[in-house]
């Protein structure tokens, strides 16, 4: 086997290994929150602030 088969048997299988990796990350569902991010970060900052009042 010559180098440049040899590179271009690499490049294949690198190109196939990123395609897979790609696949993977790809969600194929999503999750809906019962909570809109406003009534998120409202209850993140009432935490927040019960925490430094309690000084934890």
């Amino acid at each position: 086997m010559t180098i440049e088969e040899r590179l271009s048997a690499l490049e294949q299988r690198i190109s196939t290994m990123e395609l897979q990796a790609l696949a993977e990350k790809t969600p194929t569902s999503y999750y809906t929150s019962k909570y809109s991010g406003e009534e998120i970060d409202a209850l993140l900052d009432k935490v927040a602030a019960m925490t430094q009042e309690v000084g934890v």
